[in-house]
Formats: C-alpha cells, sequence, structure tokens
C-alpha cells in the first residue's frame, strides 16, 4: 500500500508542466527545455485557455435560441399575466415565464447569447418605455408584438467556421409572392458568432423574418 501511495506522489511530480521538469532518459539531451512550443510543460489551466470549437448542432441550436430571444423584443414578447401597471404612460404586465423572474434573470439569459453590447442594446429598446423593466423586484413587459413578414418563406442557416474563434452564421430566406405560393428569390444574411470574455456569443444578430 505504502509502495502504490509513494508511485503516485511520484507520477504527480513528474507530470509536465505542473510539478518538476522530468529527468532526460537515456538518450535524451540533457539541455533539453520543456516549453509551450515543443508539447511539454502544458498543465491543464493552460489548456483551458483556449475555447473549445463548437460542434455545429450546438452552434445551430444557439442560433435557433438567440432567434426566439431576439423575437422577444421584435416579435412576439416573453408572455405575461395579471392586472397591468401603467409606468410612464405605458401599461405593464408580470412576466410569466420559468426562470424570468426579474430583469437580472433577463439579461443573464441573453448574455448567453448575445455580447454584452448587443444585450444592452435589446434591453434598451423602447427608450423611456423600455420594453422590459423591473417593478418591485419583478419582471414586467409592455411590448406588445408584431406578425411574421407574410412575404418570407422557410430559412436554411449554415455555420462557417473563419478562425479558431470566429463563425459566420450563413441565413438564406425564401422570397414568396404576393400568393405565398411560389418562391421567387432569396434573402442572404451573414451573422457573427464569436468567443468574446469566456463565452461563444452572437456579436451581431437580426431576425431575418
Amino acid at each position: 500500500m505504502k509502495k502504490w501511495i509513494c508511485r503516485w506522489m511520484l507520477l504527480f511530480l513528474l507530470l509536465p508542466g505542473c510539478g518538476g521538469a522530468p529527468a532526460p532518459k537515456a538518450g535524451e539531451d540533457a539541455a533539453f527545455v520543456p516549453t509551450p512550443e515543443n508539447g511539454v510543460g502544458l498543465c491543464a489551466t493552460q489548456l483551458e485557455a483556449e475555447p473549445r470549437p463548437p460542434m455545429e448542432e450546438e452552434i445551430l441550436a444557439a442560433y435557433y435560441r438567440a432567434e426566439e430571444a431576439y423575437g422577444w423584443f421584435e416579435l412576439v414578447p416573453l408572455p405575461s399575466s395579471g392586472e397591468a401597471v401603467r409606468l410612464t404612460g405605458a401599461a405593464y404586465r408580470r412576466v410569466d415565464y420559468p426562470g424570468m423572474e426579474t430583469m437580472d434573470d433577463l439579461r443573464a439569459y441573453l448574455r448567453n447569447l448575445f455580447s454584452a453590447e448587443l444585450t444592452d442594446q435589446l434591453l434598451s429598446l423602447g427608450g423611456s418605455r423600455p420594453y422590459y423593466q423591473d417593478v418591485d423586484g419583478a419582471l414586467y413587459v409592455s411590448f406588445s408584438g408584431r406578425d411574421r413578414d407574410s412575404g418570407k418563406g422557410a430559412s436554411q442557416v449554415e455555420a462557417v467556421q473563419l478562425d479558431s474563434q470566429t463563425y459566420s452564421l450563413e441565413v438564406s430566406v425564401e422570397l414568396l409572392d404576393s400568393t405565398r405560393t411560389a418562391v421567387i428569390g432569396l434573402e442572404c444574411w451573414s451573422f457573427s458568432y464569436a468567443y468574446v470574455d469566456g463565452r461563444w456569443v452572437f456579436t451581431d444578430f437580426q431576425l431575418v423574418s
């Protein structure tokens, strides 16, 4: 038992970059120094500093979550209930949606999808009558929403990697004729999905329908 413990303690001390430098083996150059360039001497904390490339399924799932969340400010607001409260001339009702109890909840959710700048931009919509605000510590909404563009049809989304920390979401949307039965063209958009401040987020976004 004691030999087993000592053996593991020795192994820990010999881990490259996390203990003492390993002694050169027979035939190795004694002047060899472990460095990140030769692949030796990297601790786990150093390896984790590089962002893990997201899988395509994760990127597409993030896009559809972002589309839904962006729609809360432009298309269909978060569901609400209860009597209206009038603030600065606008009627607000309490948001009735799991996990969205306060403005901090909403901001935190948006920050997992969008950059800080884009999140602030969304939360400032409405100006002096913001679409969402805290009322006595609870989240309220005054935004009424709009209908989808009747001239838009199905969309297709593709993730294109630009570098190790940036992807481009290429979105194409069908343009329909007045009867909505024939496709007369395509509308194309590109949105940046990047690793910013330790998280993968959209740095620009817009609803395409």
